[in-house]
């Protein structure tokens, strides 16, 4: 009877505890023609020496770079479009092999085609093989080598049969011989004699669909299986003993950490995909690689990524990352609300229960409806002790049926799990018995330093359990200002509870008292998401809009660095972690490591975050994320230790005006052209780009300068840079590539260029046009100096005119005078005296006549006449008149020059007007005074009758004073007058002073 009822037992334990297996996984992602693939029969694969991932399928050969693809076809130079082969040779140029069209060599620039017609020995091409300076060629019948350096192709003419059971299967090296296998027609070796090559037979084993080189034997595929044989047993002509695994092996593959992964495709049946080879046997590795063709006949290994591809002949293909850095596990696609625990045992919340997992991978599910039995229990047997809404208590329906239980959240606390759900909160142990209830129904709940539980209501306050299975708590009435409410977290740190609130804030519990910054004007922010205790006294919070804050609470509260929503991609924070120095911060998008001035995201791309995240956990170095399906686990070491190389950009494109630089400038897909000199006209501009050497594919985001000086434009996701209208000048652009997930800022100079000057400022131009202004202003000028030279001669000959006349005024009148004299002595009969007077009459007439032609003369000139003329005047005036020249002036009088019988007209007025006969002693001065450089003061000065100076005029040779009608000179009008048409008169030139002691007349005369 006991054995019965033990046996029971453990059938009730197995009903009550459902053991479950998820599958795993490393992120993958499957590519198809919707995303660009040309076609999803995927024959070959291959990365190149450059990085890029060639695709040869079953209708075109695809480039994929930077997650793009670019498709090229028969039309772009393409043998044929179906490829079955791909490979590169020593010297970078990539080998098609197409199945009916030949080989297609590509160089960078343009595809080169070889046929039957160039010594192929057939046109559809199985395998390629680089060996030395040739490149190896099977075929559906024979084996063709092309020189590397010359593409002349021959074929082994003892290699082609004539038959469809003679396609090459497979080529390989063992101690420095070379092999090769066909389907049915045995293996051989091809011995080479200096140029030529021969073909010696080593084994008949058939049929072979690929051999697989591992170590010091060798895979052989057939219908079903793979046998195993050494190969020094094999090139003996031994046939294989071992047998193992299934499918048809096409292709192995090396794995980052030294596994061979065999690629099989049944030709009957549904067995094949990926498998690991260990031990001799085929282990499935499909699930865990993500691939869910059994058809995968191609593949090959980014080193540099870390990255597996797998081509699939009816799905496409497979991007593998092996880094295993993180690996989804499906969790039977159900939502993951929590992850809990510690490193030997941890617990998995979900929709549909609580799975705990131990150290030995052994784990228990715990279902929803035993909670919802659990439940049903202690209201059938606890009735009393269910509390009631009107108490303060959250409302709860028992009703509510297994499939509408919602879980929140699961903690882990006291060596046991703590989930609270719409059911109330449970507590449960490490092997999943349960172990307390509480009906109470609770969004957030946590637990004090000291390992109380701590409920929260959104409405109606708080409550600190100190033994919650006999339902014994402290409340705290929303009415208290400090009472939190509207709780959506709850974190623990040494001695305090911090809380946030989505509407009230940040609150604390100090083990004695909620305290409310908000409401105590600590802090006003007022909207919080979600915390995570930092350590040391350091929190951190996420706010509703996206902003993430450090602080340190006590002991004065102090934000300690803020990171605004700006700096942190996506809109709302979802969760927050830490370790060591990283601080992990999840948002809709992906995930941001925050470092001391380090900013990485992971962002959400193909295979990685294309799911929605609930919930994380960090448990020792590992974080678990839960997901709306399944969760992630991600290796935190190797995540914070990852190397990111430098970044760098190849244009890809240039548009000139719209009009594309030519493919000549092109080599492998790279602008190789230099600097480029444009005209003046070719000044718009389109650059498209791609990133190189970025072996993290994270988002990239791009801005760019013209200058080295300029300022940086606004960040943008598109590798493209327009420039329309360009003024002219030199350029250097530079850009800017942020990294998301390194974290990194790289500068890179892409292109410089010169745009020419238009024709009208270049040098030249500016020049002639200079040039022919000047012609046409100096022939302006020319003419008008020419112009102004004829006026001013005309005008200096109208002056000389005048003064000429003025002259010959001046003459008659001194003759006139003169004649009176000699008149005068010759009524007195006396006859010496007269002869005298004419001969000196005579040379001052002749003298007067030499000046009156002359414009200037010296001074010394000027005071010789002066002083004839006085003689001739004062014999006149019985030599009556003491008179005298003089002045500083008489020094230079040899090399100052004036105009001629300037003062001539002042001295006969003296003559004529000062002296009456009765003036007892008459006296003349006539004083020249250097005043400047250019300028001569002139004084004519007597003690003659004063007051000469008003006179009214009766003709052109007299005047009348205005009180007796005076006979006068016109001496003093026509000296003025001749003053006047000299340069430089002003109304200051001429100046008369007269009072009863004299007369004095002030001239200003301009001299040279």
């Amino acid at each position: 009877m006991g054995f019965i009822k033990k046996l029971a037992l453990i059938f009730l334990v197995l009903v009550s505890f459902t053991f479950s297996v998820e599958a795993q996984q490393i992120p993958s992602f499957n590519f198809t023609t919707v995303d660009g693939l040309p076609n999803n029969a995927i024959r070959s694969l291959l990365v190149d020496s450059r990085g890029i991932l060639w695709i040869g399928t079953e209708n075109g050969v695809s480039k994929f770079e930077n997650g793009g693809f670019q498709n090229f076809y028969e039309s772009d130079g393409l043998g044929f479009n179906s490829c079955w082969a791909i490979a590169e040779d020593k010297n970078g140029n990539l080998w098609f092999g197409s199945y009916g069209g030949g080989v297609s060599v590509f160089d960078g620039e343009k595809f080169h085609v070889y046929t039957t017609d160039n010594g192929l020995a057939d046109n559809r091409i199985r395998h390629f093989y680089p060996y030395k300076d040739k490149m190896l060629i099977g075929t559906e019948d024979g084996i063709s080598v092309g020189d590397l350096e010359t593409f002349k192709i021959s074929s082994i003419p003892s290699s082609i049969r004539s038959s469809e059971l003679n396609y090459t299967t497979s080529i390989f090296e063992f101690n420095d011989r070379l092999f090769y296998s066909t389907y049915r027609n045995g293996s051989f070796e091809i011995v080479w004699e200096n140029t030529d090559s021969q073909l010696k037979k080593i084994n008949d084993w058939l049929p072979i669909y690929s051999i697989s080189v591992e170590s010091d034997s060798l895979l052989l595929a057939d219908k079903g299986s793979v046998k195993k044989i050494a190969t020094s047993e094999f090139i003996q002509g031994n046939a294989p003993a071992q047998s193992f695994g299934q499918s048809i092996v096409w292709k192995n593959i090396d794995g980052l950490k030294g596994e061979k992964y065999l690629l099989a495709a049944s030709l009957f049946s549904k067995d094949g995909g990926v498998f690991r080879l260990e031990n001799s046997e085929m282990i499935d590795e499909s699930d865990w690689l993500g691939v869910t063709s059994n058809f995968i006949i191609s593949g090959t290994l980014d080193r540099n990524r870390k990255l597996l591809y797998l081509g699939s002949q009816d799905k496409g293909l497979y991007q593998v990352r092996l880094e295993e850095m993180i690996i989804y596990d499906d969790f039977d696609e159900a939502e993951v609300k929590g992850i809990a625990g510690n490193e030997s045992t941890f617990g998995v919340l979900s929709n549909l229960g609580l799975e705990i997992k131990d150290s030995s991978k052994l784990k228990v599910m715990i279902g929803r409806e035993e909670f919802e039995k659990v439940q049903v229990n202690f209201y059938r047997n606890h009735p009393s002790a269910i509390p009631a809404h009107m108490d303060g208590f959250f409302e709860l329906d028992p009703n509510i049926s297994p499939e509408d239980m919602e879980f929140y959240q699961l903690h882990y606390e006291g060596n046991s799990f703590w989930t609270n759900t719409n059911l109330g909160i449970f507590q449960l142990d490490l092997d999943g018995k349960f172990l307390a209830y509480l009906p109470v129904h609770a969004f957030s709940i946590g637990f004090t330093p000291d390992g109380k539980l701590l409920e929260t209501n959104p409405y109606d306050g708080v409550r600190i359990y100190s033994d919650p299975k006999n339902f014994i708590y402290t409340y705290f009435e929303p009415d208290i200002p400090s009472t939190p409410l509207q709780i959506s977290k709850v974190v623990k740190g040494v001695t305090r509870n911090y809380l946030a609130s989505v509407f009230h804030g940040l609150y604390h519990w100090d083990g004695q008292e909620f305290f409310s910054y908000k409401n105590e004007g600590v802090w006003e922010e007022s909207k919080f998401k979600t915390l995570h205790y930092l350590g040391e006294g350091m929190l951190l919070a996420g706010t509703e809009f996206g902003d993430l804050y450090q602080i340190k609470p006590q002991p004065d509260f102090e934000i300690v660095k803020k990171w605004p929503k700006e700096e942190l991609q996506g809109n709302s924070i979802l969760f927050i972690e830490s370790y060591k120095d990283a601080i992990l911060v999840g948002t809709e998008l992906g995930l941001h490591i925050l470092r001391p001035d380090e900013n990485r995201f992971w962002a959400e791309e193909r295979g990685i975050f294309h799911r929605i995240f609930k919930s994380a956990t960090r448990i020792g170095d590992r974080l678990y994320i839960g997901l709306d399906k399944g969760f992630y686990t991600v290796n935190l070491p190797e995540l914070l230790a990852q190397k990111f190389p430098e970044l760098g950009l190849s244009i890809t494109e240039i548009k000139v005006n719209s009009k594309p630089v030519s493919s000549e400038y092109f080599k492998w897909f790279a602008y190789e052209g230099g600097d480029l000199e444009l005209k003046s006209n070719e000044n718009s501009l389109s650059i498209r780009f791609k990133a190189s050497g970025n072996f993290n594919s994270g988002k990239l985001r791009y801005h760019y300068r013209l200058k080295k000086d300029a300022e940086w434009t606004e960040y943008s996701n598109e590798p493209l840079i327009e420039l329309p209208f360009l003024p002219f000048g030199s350029y250097q652009v530079e850009v800017q590539i942020w990294d998301y997930y390194s974290g990194k800022m790289t500068v890179v100079s892409l292109l410089d260029f010169t745009i020419d000057k238009p024709y009208y400022l270049k040098v030249w131009f500016i020049i002639l046009i200079i040039g022919l202004l000047s012609a046409l202003f100096y022939w302006f000028y020319k003419t008008r100096l020419i112009r102004l030279g004829s006026q001013s001669q005309l005008k200096q000959r109208m002056t000389e005119i005048k003064l000429e006349a003025l002259r010959s005024q001046m003459n008659p009148h001194f003759t006139f005078n003169a004649i009176n004299s000699v008149q005068y002595f010759i009524l007195k009969n006396d006859t010496a005296q007269a002869v005298a007077f004419l001969g000196k009459f005579s040379k001052l007439i002749r003298i007067t006549l030499e000046q009156s032609s002359q414009t200037q003369i010296t001074l010394e000139a000027q005071i010789d006449y002066l002083s004839r003329y006085i003689e001739v005047e004062n014999i006149r005036m019985d030599n009556r008149v003491k008179w005298e020249i003089l002045g500083n002036a008489l020094i230079r009088q040899q090399e100052i020059l004036i105009p001629p019988m300037l003062i001539q007209p002042l001295v006969e007025n003296v003559f004529v007007h000062a002296f009456p006969a009765e003036h007892p002693n008459p006296e003349l001065s006539i004083t020249y005074e250097i005043i400047s450089s250019d300028q001569l003061l002139c004084t004519v000065r007597d003690n003659g009758v004063g007051k000469r100076e008003v006179f009214q005029t009766v003709d052109d040779t007299h005047t009348i004073q205005d009180t007796n009608s005076i006979h006068e000179s016109k001496g003093l009008k026509m000296i003025q007058e001749k003053l006047s048409l000299l340069p430089g008169y002003n109304e200051n030139s001429f100046e008369v002073r007269s009072d009863d002691s004299g007369y004095e007349v002030r001239v200003m005369i301009f001299y040279s």
